[in-house]
Order: structure tokens, then sequence, then C-alpha cells
């Protein structure tokens, strides 16, 4: 018998709505270990009322997630090709890649003085918690995951799209938004300067935009701040002073090239010194 569009709906509540509380709470609990704590971006307490305002916030992001899951699964997953390790690899790439690029240009334009009344429950926090990741205006979410179903009915006009493909990028997203609002800092030192560090984020990349508003809008790559000069140039040093559990502990704090020059090992100081 098929499902009624009410009986995939609330498939849909139960499974994304577990699937979010599931990886929620494993990032909370990370959050709040020894190791965590020490390896905090931003050294300082969250805002006050700023829990009860994103907990608010996440109840109507899941309800919303759900409702629009389930309409995409009613009407366009019958159009899914069927699994293939090659077609499900693409999908999850496309997906990844299309998303970044449509996650940058909206989030720079929710910044703007007009949208950013959008945007600004997310903002709630200057410091961020695992549950930032669900705190969210529903039109910004409307337009975060209108972008994100967008691409994959633009993809089946040209191309298979497989339910695992699909279904992995998915959690990806959720598990990497979770780590990502952390304001713990999990990668070591030397993975900024790899060439994993300058297509990839890290909890400190995500944790300087919302300190400082400006700048930094990639969501899991720091590639298009980069290219368009978004990227803030004491991201590497803020990195390695949370690594070394020396954090920052006032919002808009920037390291001064001075500081930047002191953080550095003797060698490279006298280089950078030669240099300039």
């Amino acid at each position: 018998m098929e499902s009624t569009l009410v009986q995939v709906l609330c498939m849909s509540l139960v499974v994304t709505g577990l699937v979010k509380l599931a990886i929620l709470g494993g990032g909370g609990l990370l959050a709040n270990t020894r190791v965590a704590e020490r390896w905090r971006v931003y050294r300082r307490a969250l805002a006050d009322g700023q829990l009860r305002s994103e907990a608010w916030a996440a109840v109507g992001v899941v309800l919303f997630d759900a409702v629009l899951v389930g309409v995409f699964r009613y009407f366009a997953a019958h159009r899914l090709a069927p699994f293939s390790v090659p077609v499900a690899l693409l999908s999850f790439a496309w997906m990844f890649v299309g998303f970044e690029v449509w996650f940058y240009v909206t989030h720079r334009l929710l910044h703007t003085r007009v949208l950013y009344r959008f945007h600004a429950q997310h903002h709630v926090a200057q410091v961020t918690d695992p549950l930032t990741s669900l705190s969210f205006s529903l039109l910004e979410r409307l337009v975060l995951l209108g972008g994100s179903f967008g691409l994959v009915l633009l993809a089946m006009e040209v191309m298979p799209m497989t339910q695992a493909g699909l279904m992995g990028y998915i959690l990806t997203n959720y598990v990497l938004n979770v780590v990502g609002h952390s304001n713990t800092e999990w990668l070591p030192k030397r993975f900024v300067s790899s060439w994993a560090g300058r297509l990839f984020f890290t909890p400190t990349f995500h944790a300087l935009h919302h300190a400082r508003y400006q700048g930094h809008y990639g969501l899991f790559t720091v590639v298009l701040d980069r290219w368009f000069g978004t990227a803030f140039t004491d991201y590497p040093h803020v990195h390695a002073r949370a690594r070394e559990g020396q954090g920052l502990t006032r919002i808009g704090e920037r390291l001064s090239p001075v500081q930047v020059a002191d953080a550095l090992p003797a060698t490279h100081a006298v280089g950078a010194s030669k240099a300039a």
C-alpha cells in the first residue's frame, strides 16, 4: 500500500528528529569534556538566555525540516536513481560543492543591512555551542533547505542522483555543523597550513565568524572566502592559540601583527622581520 502524505510526514519527523537529537547529543557530550574545555576558541561564557533562545529555535527547525523533507520524499523521491557506488559518490560531490556555493552567496546576502534580521537568530550566539547548529529563523531555514532540494531537482534533470549519496551528504552536513559550532578546536595546529586546511574549515574558522559578524561566510570550506577576500588574516594564529589552550577572551578580538610575530617560533619571527 502506498504511504499517504501524512504518514510520510510523520515518518520524516521521527527519523530526522532522532538523527538530529543523536548527533546533537553526541556533540554536546564531547563539547563538555576536559579536552574540549582546554581547546576552546573563545574562553567566554555563553550569553544570558542564549541556550533558551536557541532551544526554542531548534524545536521550530526540527519540525520545519521534517515537513520539507517529507514533502520532498512524497513528491520527488521516486525520481532518485537506484544505488550504485559511482552515482552515490557523484551525488555526494554535487551536493557538497553546490551547497558550498549556495551557502556562501546567501550567507553574504543575509549579512546585508536589509536582510540581516532574517539571520539574526543564528547570531544570538557570539560564542557558539552545539545547539547553535539548529538556531535559525524559519525563513533562513527555508532558504537553506530550498537551496539543497533545488540542487537535487536540478541535478535530476541532467544526471542520476541516489538516495545514498543525498543522505550521506545530509548526515555529513549535520555532523560538521555540530562540530563547527562547538567552539572547540579539534584539529591540530599543522592542519591550517596543510593542503587540507587550504580547502576545509575548522571550528575556529566559524567561531571567528560568529564573534566578528563580517567575514568567514563559507560553510565547510575556506576556498570562497580566500578567493573573495573575506578570510581573516589572523585565522591561522587564532587556531594555533586555541590548540595551545590560549583561546581568545574578548569578542571581536583580533591578533595584531606584533602578537602574531610573538606567537611564532623564533626562526619564523626572524624570517618575518627580514622580509619586512
